[in-house]
């Protein structure tokens, strides 16, 4: 597989779970501040031009949750991702979802300082996204049991990132389950390729 990646962007999520599943796989930079940027190519790759894109073969895609997704179906055995006939997939397909979703946009309502109308957004607003997350991780440890998967890889991405800004309330639930995340070796292994990355860019004197 290879992964359309540049540090400092949404592909950090894509790069973590790639750690977590220990396959081969090749890292294509792609600077999305480049004027050229996005290139007929890599539209190929990804429609949108934006990142993670992700190429396996013949088959091409963009948009984290599904690059996620995709990864994580391909290899079942390492347990990212219930299988079809599993009760557990509904809830995970939900809380895949949720970040791009949900949480994004109201996050960005909360930065802006908008108040949304949660009867007719589809995402609802903030207090109840969040309401709605906080009692999703009881009892835990994870969103739908015992079992880390990609879902949780994905929220907690998503909450390191608003938390990191503000945009999202430090919770106690939210700050046990990220810490629990970025516990993990492959989520240690992820952020040393981040900083390597990073120190490719811009070296120091």
């Amino acid at each position: 597989m290879k992964l359309y990646y540049w540090p400092n962007t949404r592909a950090f999520t894509a790069l973590w779970i790639m750690e977590e599943l220990g396959e081969p796989y090749e890292i294509v930079h792609v600077n999305i501040r480049d004027p050229e940027h996005p290139t007929a190519a890599y539209r190929a790759i990804n429609p949108m031009g934006k990142l993670p894109g992700l190429q396996d073969g013949e088959c091409a895609l963009g948009e984290t949750a599904a690059v996620l997704l995709y990864a994580a179906d391909k290899y079942p055995s390492k347990g990212f991702a219930p299988p079809p006939n599993d009760p557990r997939r509904g809830r995970f397909l939900q809380w895949l979802m949720f970040p791009s979703t949900t949480m994004e946009p109201v996050m960005v309502d909360k930065r802006a300082g908008t108040k949304a109308s949660t009867s007719t957004l589809g995402w609802g607003d903030y207090d109840r996204a969040m309401a709605a997350l906080e009692t999703a991780m009881k009892p835990g440890p994870w969103l739908t049991g015992a079992v880390f998967t990609a879902a949780d890889l994905y929220v907690a991405s998503a909450l390191r990132f608003g938390m990191q800004f503000g945009m999202i309330d430090r919770r106690a639930a939210f700050a046990d389950f990220a810490d629990r995340a970025f516990a993990r070796p492959a989520f240690e292994r992820a952020m040393a390729i981040e900083t390597r990355e990073l120190e490719r860019l811009n070296p120091k004197a």
